[in-house]
């Protein structure tokens, strides 16, 4: 008798899985080693007080090589009734690569003089060997104290940057194909552990059999398409302005949020990795692959510099300066590159 299709699917997956189940410890002993604590004489930390909050960023190991993933924490403590906001990271930090990201905040603390923490967690992968750099940290919180000057006002907590030296299991040495171990030998699974994966993918195929048994092909649902740069670009700038910042005298904290909206949206058409470079290296960059028109370029660096000085100098701008900057910015979120060399 001719088997169903659906039953026929069940035994080509069972069969697949079997193959593969030689493979799990593996795979398992590698993941328990890349989380493995490192002991605190390989770890780097730089503290960082403003106001109610204070920020200590370790990085682990100090000295990595090319081939180690990296490990960036950063520990946050605040006041009571002072909220914390996570850091906004992209596909990258500096010059490396985020591999992994997830918050380690405990779920209860007991130390009094802590009452509000929280602990984020990258797992970070160098490029190449030499210098990487890690720009500034940027947190932002919320100061709700009752005897605060600027209560419910945003304000930000940023770290030094940091630079990591990457160095080569090789060193100065030429790659030899000579020179790779041999291959290990095969690795007993215990009985424990081949019950427990034959008992899991026994109760998979039950699920899958099942399924396919009571549910017919059903059209699949039309899925949202996601926002696209400019509509999120237009959609953070309006909530910064409806929280009317240089009006409270927050230029600094204004601009800092102005210019990496522009950035952001900027990184999101062209490629170009634009919140992770100083506003020089960024313009160089642009410049080189010629992604906007002369008008345009010239008016974006105005538009950057301008801002700088009052991030970095400390100026105050005047009402026609700050309404000029934020025209500058929609003009700069409508624009489209004029080249897709950096796509």
């Amino acid at each position: 008798m001719k088997q169903p299709e659906s039953i026929r699917f069940i035994l080509k997956a069972l069969a697949f899985a079997l193959l593969l189940l030689p493979f799990a410890g593996c795979m398992s002993r590698l993941e328990r080693n890349s989380l493995e604590k490192r002991p605190a004489s390989e770890t780097m930390e730089f503290k960082t007080k403003k106001g109610p909050v204070s920020m200590l960023v370790r990085i682990s190991p100090k000295e990595p090589r090319l081939s180690d993933l990296v490990d960036l924490e950063i520990e946050v403590d605040a006041e009571a009734d002072v909220v914390i906001r996570p850091p906004a990271f992209g596909q990258a930090v500096g010059d490396f690569l985020v591999r992994d990201y997830s918050e380690r905040t405990p779920k209860k603390s007991n130390d009094p003089t802590r009452p509000n923490r929280r602990v984020f967690y990258y797992q970070l992968e160098p490029v190449h060997t030499g210098a990487h750099l890690i720009r500034s940290v940027d947190i932002e919180f919320l100061d709700n104290r009752e005897k605060t000057e600027q209560k419910g006002a945003p304000n930000w907590i940023e770290s030094e940057p940091i630079e990591v030296k990457i160095t080569s299991e090789l060193g100065d040495q030429v790659p030899s194909l000579a020179n790779l171990e041999p291959m290990a030998p095969p690795q007993s699974i215990s009985d424990s552990v081949l019950g427990w994966w034959l008992a899991g993918l026994l109760l998979v195929s039950l699920a899958v059999a099942g399924y396919l048994l009571t549910h017919r092909r059903k059209p699949m649902p039309s899925v949202a398409n996601p926002p696209s740069a400019e509509e999120i670009a237009h959609s953070q700038l309006a909530k910064l302005l409806s929280e009317n910042l240089p009006s409270q005298g927050l230029f600094k904290d204004f601009y800092l949020r102005l210019t990496g909206i522009v950035r952001t949206y900027i990184e999101g058409v062209t490629g170009l990795r634009a919140p992770e470079q100083t506003t020089e290296e960024f313009l160089s960059e642009m410049g080189e692959k010629q992604l906007f028109s002369p008008v345009q370029s010239n008016r974006l660096k105005d538009f950057l510099e301008a801002a700088d000085m009052v991030k970095y100098a400390g100026q105050k701008p005047d009402t026609s300066q700050v309404e000029n900057s934020i025209l500058r910015a929609k003009e700069f979120i409508d624009i489209k590159p004029t080249s897709d060399k950096g796509v």
